[in-house]
């Protein structure tokens, strides 16, 4: 399952094992590698279980999302552990691995890479990554969204660090040896300090807890 799908049923399992009825409203902030399925699927699971109780599913650049978790409309926050609006709660590490656009090289000399334009761990993994490794390489593309890399890979402009749960089939690297290994990067859930005890906010951070 999609990981973003998986996050939403997971919290729609959750819920209906209270045992009760929930009420009141959920924000979830999500880094955008993790929302970038199709959720109306898993929000009408959450709705049919639950329908007084509405979870809202927010994707925001850094400063927007702090803004709107110090406004309280965000409660958790799932994001690099550096961008989060709070303490972390939980941590997790995950792995980046290497997605290949279509037709490319990977043993180019220098090896188009397709970057995120902002800073992030994605593209501080790459750079540092490559450089450690004495790898030649050039910027292809930047995006500051995993849309505009995904589409730029589909194009066969270069390679990427991703996700793995964002790697289409096609772009799957299946050689090891070709590219040196990519770190994992640290994720981190914050919760708003005024939902202590909401019990809807509880089981939702019940369920991203499970997610790992």
């Amino acid at each position: 399952m999609p990981y973003a799908e998986r996050i939403l049923s997971l919290s729609a399992e959750a819920l209906s094992e209270t045992g009760r009825t929930l009420t009141g409203h959920c924000g979830v902030g999500l880094l955008e590698d993790l929302a970038a399925t199709q959720l109306p699927q898993a929000l009408a699971d959450l709705a049919r279980l639950h329908p007084d109780a509405t979870l809202e599913v927010l994707c925001l650049s850094g400063g927007a999302m702090r803004e709107a978790y110090d406004a309280g409309r965000v409660h958790l926050v799932l994001d690099e552990v550096e961008d989060l609006p709070g303490p972390p709660r939980w941590t997790v590490r995950r792995p980046l691995v290497w997605a290949i656009g279509q037709g490319v090289d990977v043993a180019a000399d220098p090896l188009p890479v397709v970057l995120f334009s902002n800073t992030c761990a994605w593209r501080t993994a790459v750079v540092e990554t490559l450089n450690n490794a004495d790898r030649r390489w050039r910027v292809a593309f930047e995006s500051n969204s995993l849309v505009g890399v995904l589409a730029a890979l589909r194009a066969g402009l270069g390679v990427a660090a991703l996700m793995p749960v964002n790697v289409e089939p096609a772009m799957a690297f299946h050689n090891a040896d070709a590219l040196p290994t990519l770190p994992d990067i640290e994720l981190g859930l914050a919760r708003h300090p005024r939902t202590e005890g909401d019990p809807l906010i509880d089981a939702v951070e019940a369920a991203l807890r499970r997610m790992t």
